[in-house]
């Protein structure tokens, strides 16, 4: 492994251990020279993954204090949000993407109405798939995501961190923050180009998710579009029943009728 590719891969592991609370807020990570016993790497790796989390802002690098978390990152909140819909954080992290294809679009209808886009409107698409839980195991979806034409840090971010959702690579690099999902569910049939990358039956049930990831100005950050064959995808949804009173415009006595089988 290269030097490049073994700093951001440790960059990436801090992150997520930020993110998800292994090292809070306010607290001090090892120093340098305990991270390079940790990690087996070298000061250089070190010092390069640790300036990546600077750059995020989630360190605070201090001379002879040490590296204090002052950020959790904003991808927390959302997550949380998201949580009653699909956990798509863990998504990301068992079934990395692997990028199939990266190329300047032109929107054009009926595509562009769905993602709420102008049509003609020229995007980065980004096509992959997202891996099996295990080895030999087929990919779970195949996806689309289309981002402003001008975000193309986005194109190398992407490449680096495959276990890392789209919008947290927006959020860190933009300085963007996701306030809202708003998301469509529906059956549709596979198409050519998703059999092909999920090696299944062109035109076999499909369950096809449209979200827009949107900022509280209203501005669409990402728009992706996932299919997911009908026997690969389990969505889950509990809902809590408030209590309720009986309606007085309910006749209880046909309900006394019914029981008795009159």
């Amino acid at each position: 492994m290269t030097r490049e590719l073994l700093y951001r891969k440790l960059a990436e592991k801090w992150i997520r251990a930020i993110s998800t609370g292994v090292h809070p807020v306010g607290t001090l990570l090892p120093s340098e020279q305990e991270l390079m016993k940790i990690e087996g790497v070298s000061r250089h790796t070190v010092r390069a993954a640790l300036k990546i989390l600077e750059q995020y802002g989630l360190i605070k690098r201090t001379p002879h204090v040490g590296t204090t978390v002052i950020n959790r990152g904003a991808l927390l909140s959302f997550n949380r949000q998201l949580s009653t819909l699909s956990d798509l954080d863990r998504l990301a992290e068992r079934n990395p993407r692997k990028l199939l294809d990266i190329r300047e679009a032109v929107l054009e209808r009926p595509l562009s109405d769905e993602l709420h886009r102008p049509a003609g409107d020229v995007c980065i698409r980004f096509s992959m798939i997202r891996t099996g839980a295990g080895d030999g195991a087929p990919p779970i979806a195949w996806t689309t995501e289309y981002v402003r034409r001008d975000w193309i840090e986005l194109i190398r971010a992407a490449k680096d961190y495959p276990h890392l959702l789209m919008i947290e690579l927006i959020e860190r690099l933009y300085k963007k923050r996701c306030t809202e999902v708003r998301q469509v569910i529906e059956a549709r049939a596979l198409p050519e180009e998703g059999a092909r990358h999920l090696n299944a039956a062109t035109g076999s049930p499909a369950l096809r998710i449209v979200r827009n990831y949107v900022d509280e100005s209203g501005e669409i950050l990402l728009s992706t579009v996932s299919y997911h064959p009908g026997d690969r995808y389990a969505f889950n949804l509990n809902a809590r029943v408030p209590d309720r009173k009986r309606s007085e415009r309910l006749d209880e006595t046909l309900f006394d009728r019914l029981r008795n089988g009159s």
